[in-house]
């Protein structure tokens, strides 16, 4: 039996019977792509001790605070839900790493190009009335969608999958849905490139890198577009 008791991201999250939180996070943590992370990298990644992962995962520890629970799934890459459940988004959701053949091998056809656009650009996508700056560059596809751009990736609020200059194509026609990779404008000229989740029916911006905190959504906010492909992922 599982029993949870909150009232807010910082409140104290308690469970019991079996460790379930604690055999999840060593689950996933095992099975992270595209190799496993020892409780070391995720204690690095979670901004804690070695020992309090193993305290964690041993059921020794008996409560997890509701921000480091925020910072283990975002580090893991599973949703909160799974964590606390077993339902939800979970390892096996994760993107699959895109790897480089051994030889080369003709590639498949050019479909498109798409304009590679800077992030002030992006934020004004959806402003008809307003004039976009010329795109940086232009990349060839594989993919045909009429509207997708791209942008490059800048700052590490998305490391450890997307680093800096990682370039990620945009589908801004796309219906935005919970755990999608998206480009928001939230209250700011600039756009944002994070994960959408909902807790609790209260929607957030957050990032992968667990280091930044999560932003929630107000009414200010709009989602651009879904992130569909990436230079080394598909999402």
């Amino acid at each position: 039996m599982l029993t949870v008791t909150y009232e807010a991201l910082d409140s104290k999250i308690s469970y019991m019977a079996d460790n379930d939180i604690g055999y999840r996070i060593k689950q996933a943590r095992l099975a992270f792509r595209p190799r496993k992370l020892t409780q070391q990298q995720l204690a690095d990644l979670v901004n804690v001790s070695r020992p309090a992962v193993t305290q964690w995962e041993t059921g020794e520890t008996k409560s997890l605070d509701g921000e480091n629970l925020h910072r283990v799934a975002a580090a893991l890459r599973v949703s909160i839900e799974w964590l606390l459940y077993g339902r939800g988004s979970g390892p096996a959701d994760q993107p699959p790493v895109i790897y480089e053949p051994s030889n080369v091998l003709p590639g498949p056809p050019i479909r498109g190009m798409v304009p590679i656009i800077s992030w002030v650009s992006a934020g004004r996508w959806r402003e008809p009335d307003v004039a976009l700056d010329e795109p940086l560059e232009w990349l060839p596809v594989t993919f045909k969608t009429p509207n997708v751009f791209g942008l490059r990736v800048d700052g590490d609020s998305m490391e450890p999958d997307f680093p800096p200059g990682t370039i990620i194509f945009v589908d801004p026609d796309r219906k935005a849905e919970a755990m999608n990779l998206v480009i928001a404008l939230n209250g700011d000229d600039e756009a944002t490139f994070k994960r959408l989740t909902k807790e609790g029916g209260v929607w957030y911006l957050t990032p992968l890198n667990p280091r930044y905190p999560l932003q929630k959504l107000d009414s200010l906010c709009k989602i651009i577009g879904v992130v569909i492909m990436a230079s080394r992922w598909t999402v």
